[in-house]
Protein backbone atom coordinates (compact mmCIF):
# COMPACT_ATOMS: atom_id res chain seq x y z
CA UNK A 1 0.00 0.00 0.00
CA UNK A 2 1.22 3.65 -0.81
CA UNK A 3 1.40 5.99 1.82
CA UNK A 4 1.34 10.15 1.33
CA UNK A 5 3.75 11.04 3.95
CA UNK A 6 1.32 13.36 5.05
CA UNK A 7 -0.97 10.50 5.89
CA UNK A 8 1.37 7.76 7.56
CA UNK A 9 0.72 6.89 10.86
CA UNK A 10 4.08 6.30 13.33
CA UNK A 11 2.54 5.05 16.21
CA UNK A 12 2.17 1.41 17.19
CA UNK A 13 -0.31 2.45 20.29
CA UNK A 14 -2.76 4.34 17.76
CA UNK A 15 -2.70 1.66 15.30
CA UNK A 16 -3.49 -1.04 17.65
CA UNK A 17 -6.50 1.20 19.00
CA UNK A 18 -7.75 1.47 15.31
CA UNK A 19 -7.37 -2.17 14.73
CA UNK A 20 -9.48 -3.07 18.04
CA UNK A 21 -12.16 -0.64 16.78
CA UNK A 22 -12.30 -2.07 13.11
CA UNK A 23 -11.15 -5.89 13.76
CA UNK A 24 -12.88 -7.21 10.67
CA UNK A 25 -9.88 -7.64 8.80
CA UNK A 26 -8.87 -9.69 5.09
CA UNK A 27 -6.44 -12.02 5.41
CA UNK A 28 -4.12 -12.53 2.06
CA UNK A 29 -1.74 -15.25 1.14
CA UNK A 30 0.69 -15.95 -1.93
CA UNK A 31 1.90 -19.23 -0.09
CA UNK A 32 1.99 -21.91 -1.55
CA UNK A 33 -0.96 -20.04 -3.73
CA UNK A 34 -3.15 -16.89 -3.88
CA UNK A 35 -5.63 -17.18 -1.05
CA UNK A 36 -7.59 -14.73 1.24
CA UNK A 37 -9.93 -15.31 4.10
CA UNK A 38 -12.00 -12.35 6.27
CA UNK A 39 -12.12 -12.92 9.87
CA UNK A 40 -12.01 -10.53 13.29
CA UNK A 41 -8.75 -10.47 14.68
CA UNK A 42 -7.10 -9.37 18.31
CA UNK A 43 -4.30 -7.07 18.47
CA UNK A 44 -2.51 -7.51 21.26
CA UNK A 45 0.68 -5.55 22.38
CA UNK A 46 3.71 -7.14 23.51
CA UNK A 47 7.28 -6.95 24.17
CA UNK A 48 7.78 -7.95 20.93
CA UNK A 49 5.54 -5.52 19.09
CA UNK A 50 2.16 -6.04 17.75
CA UNK A 51 0.64 -9.15 17.61
CA UNK A 52 -2.56 -10.46 16.24
CA UNK A 53 -4.49 -13.70 17.42
CA UNK A 54 -7.57 -14.59 14.73
CA UNK A 55 -8.09 -18.09 13.25
CA UNK A 56 -10.00 -19.63 10.29
CA UNK A 57 -12.34 -22.78 9.76
CA UNK A 58 -10.42 -25.90 9.82
CA UNK A 59 -11.54 -26.83 6.48
CA UNK A 60 -10.61 -23.55 5.16
CA UNK A 61 -7.47 -23.70 2.24
CA UNK A 62 -6.50 -20.48 4.41
CA UNK A 63 -5.70 -23.19 7.51
CA UNK A 64 -3.34 -25.23 5.67
CA UNK A 65 -0.98 -21.87 4.62
CA UNK A 66 -1.09 -21.36 8.51
CA UNK A 67 -0.16 -24.79 9.27
CA UNK A 68 2.93 -24.76 6.46
CA UNK A 69 3.53 -20.94 8.65
CA UNK A 70 3.00 -18.88 5.61
CA UNK A 71 3.41 -15.31 5.47
CA UNK A 72 0.65 -13.27 5.91
CA UNK A 73 -0.41 -9.87 5.14
CA UNK A 74 -3.61 -8.37 7.23
CA UNK A 75 -5.75 -5.65 5.81
CA UNK A 76 -8.00 -3.80 8.53
CA UNK A 77 -10.00 -0.98 7.16
CA UNK A 78 -11.45 1.58 8.69
CA UNK A 79 -14.06 3.83 8.74
CA UNK A 80 -14.49 5.63 5.29
CA UNK A 81 -16.27 8.86 4.36
CA UNK A 82 -16.70 10.83 1.06
CA UNK A 83 -15.65 14.21 1.29
CA UNK A 84 -17.65 16.87 -0.55
CA UNK A 85 -15.92 20.13 -1.84
CA UNK A 86 -19.23 22.04 -0.84
CA UNK A 87 -17.92 21.53 2.97
CA UNK A 88 -14.53 23.57 1.70
CA UNK A 89 -13.61 26.58 2.89
CA UNK A 90 -11.54 27.15 -0.18
CA UNK A 91 -11.81 25.00 -3.36
CA UNK A 92 -10.93 21.73 -3.83
CA UNK A 93 -11.74 18.32 -5.53
CA UNK A 94 -13.76 15.50 -4.04
CA UNK A 95 -12.08 13.08 -2.12
CA UNK A 96 -11.97 10.51 0.56
CA UNK A 97 -11.21 10.55 4.30
CA UNK A 98 -10.27 6.89 5.25
CA UNK A 99 -8.14 4.28 7.36
CA UNK A 100 -6.25 1.31 6.09
CA UNK A 101 -3.76 -0.04 7.93
CA UNK A 102 -1.54 -3.42 6.51
CA UNK A 103 0.30 -5.72 8.94
CA UNK A 104 2.43 -8.14 7.64
CA UNK A 105 4.03 -11.25 9.38
CA UNK A 106 4.59 -14.97 9.67
CA UNK A 107 1.91 -17.39 10.89
CA UNK A 108 2.67 -19.05 13.87
CA UNK A 109 -0.50 -22.09 14.43
CA UNK A 110 -2.08 -22.04 17.59
CA UNK A 111 -2.83 -25.63 18.50
CA UNK A 112 -2.92 -25.72 22.15
CA UNK A 113 -6.83 -26.06 22.74
CA UNK A 114 -7.11 -23.87 25.96
CA UNK A 115 -5.19 -21.08 24.45
CA UNK A 116 -7.42 -21.30 21.37
CA UNK A 117 -10.50 -21.29 23.63
CA UNK A 118 -8.97 -18.60 25.57
CA UNK A 119 -8.50 -16.60 22.13
CA UNK A 120 -12.32 -17.51 21.56
CA UNK A 121 -13.31 -16.51 25.00
CA UNK A 122 -11.76 -13.26 24.80
CA UNK A 123 -12.88 -12.10 21.48
CA UNK A 124 -16.61 -12.62 22.20
CA UNK A 125 -15.78 -10.48 25.27
CA UNK A 126 -14.45 -7.72 23.37
CA UNK A 127 -17.04 -7.99 21.01
CA UNK A 128 -20.06 -7.39 23.91
CA UNK A 129 -18.00 -4.90 25.36
CA UNK A 130 -17.93 -2.50 22.38
CA UNK A 131 -21.28 -3.17 21.59
CA UNK A 132 -22.76 -2.64 25.01
CA UNK A 133 -19.85 0.17 26.42
CA UNK A 134 -22.05 1.58 29.23
CA UNK A 135 -24.21 -1.45 30.04
CA UNK A 136 -22.25 -4.17 31.51
CA UNK A 137 -25.35 -5.95 31.96
CA UNK A 138 -26.47 -5.83 28.77
CA UNK A 139 -23.58 -7.62 27.86
CA UNK A 140 -24.25 -11.74 26.60
CA UNK A 141 -22.05 -14.22 28.71
CA UNK A 142 -20.43 -17.39 27.93
CA UNK A 143 -22.84 -19.91 29.55
CA UNK A 144 -21.73 -23.02 30.47
CA UNK A 145 -23.84 -24.64 27.13
CA UNK A 146 -21.99 -21.81 25.37
CA UNK A 147 -18.42 -23.02 26.28
CA UNK A 148 -19.42 -26.51 25.95
CA UNK A 149 -20.30 -26.28 22.26
CA UNK A 150 -17.26 -24.23 21.90
CA UNK A 151 -14.74 -26.89 23.13
CA UNK A 152 -16.93 -28.79 21.12
CA UNK A 153 -15.95 -26.86 17.78
CA UNK A 154 -12.55 -26.43 18.62
CA UNK A 155 -11.16 -29.37 16.66
CA UNK A 156 -12.51 -27.77 13.77
CA UNK A 157 -10.48 -24.45 13.67
CA UNK A 158 -7.29 -23.58 13.01
CA UNK A 159 -6.09 -20.29 14.74
CA UNK A 160 -2.47 -18.94 15.09
CA UNK A 161 -0.99 -15.83 16.18
CA UNK A 162 1.36 -13.54 13.83
CA UNK A 163 3.78 -10.90 15.07
CA UNK A 164 3.83 -7.96 12.74
CA UNK A 165 7.39 -7.68 11.59
CA UNK A 166 6.07 -5.10 9.08
CA UNK A 167 3.24 -1.94 9.67
CA UNK A 168 1.78 0.22 7.30
CA UNK A 169 -0.82 2.79 8.25
CA UNK A 170 -2.91 5.18 6.07
CA UNK A 171 -4.69 7.83 8.29
CA UNK A 172 -6.11 10.36 5.66
CA UNK A 173 -7.99 12.92 7.40
CA UNK A 174 -7.83 15.98 5.89
CA UNK A 175 -4.16 16.74 6.50
CA UNK A 176 -3.54 18.10 3.01
CA UNK A 177 -6.38 21.11 3.70
CA UNK A 178 -6.35 24.75 5.07
CA UNK A 179 -7.25 24.76 8.59
CA UNK A 180 -10.75 26.13 7.85
CA UNK A 181 -11.41 23.17 5.05
CA UNK A 182 -10.84 20.58 8.16
CA UNK A 183 -13.24 22.85 9.77
CA UNK A 184 -15.81 22.98 7.29
CA UNK A 185 -15.39 19.08 7.28
CA UNK A 186 -15.56 18.61 10.01
CA UNK A 187 -18.82 20.43 10.75
CA UNK A 188 -20.56 18.86 7.81
CA UNK A 189 -19.41 15.13 9.54
CA UNK A 190 -21.17 16.56 13.00
CA UNK A 191 -24.33 17.37 11.15
CA UNK A 192 -24.60 13.82 9.47
CA UNK A 193 -26.88 11.40 10.89
CA UNK A 194 -24.60 8.97 9.28
CA UNK A 195 -23.07 6.78 12.25
CA UNK A 196 -19.62 6.41 10.01
CA UNK A 197 -19.30 10.30 9.20
CA UNK A 198 -19.63 10.74 12.85
CA UNK A 199 -16.98 8.08 13.71
CA UNK A 200 -14.56 10.02 11.46
CA UNK A 201 -15.49 13.31 12.79
CA UNK A 202 -14.31 11.70 16.21
CA UNK A 203 -11.16 10.57 14.87
CA UNK A 204 -10.75 14.36 13.14
CA UNK A 205 -11.43 16.10 16.47
CA UNK A 206 -8.75 14.06 18.03
CA UNK A 207 -6.09 15.37 15.89
CA UNK A 208 -7.04 18.70 15.57
CA UNK A 209 -7.86 21.69 18.01
CA UNK A 210 -10.77 23.99 17.32
CA UNK A 211 -9.55 26.20 14.87
CA UNK A 212 -8.38 23.19 12.65
CA UNK A 213 -5.06 23.56 13.38
CA UNK A 214 -2.94 20.05 14.62
CA UNK A 215 -3.18 19.78 18.01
Amino acid sequence: MYVDPDYAEPNLDEIARLIAAHPFATLVTDEPELRIAHVPVQVRDTDDGLQLVAHVAGLDPFADSIRQGARILVSVVGPSVYVSPAWYASRGLPTYNFVAIEVRGTAVPLNDPDAVRAHLMRLVQDHEQALNPGDPKARWRVDEWARDRTTELLPELQAFTLRADQVTAKVKLGQNRTEADRLGTMAALHDSPRTDHQTVECLMRARYDDHGGKA
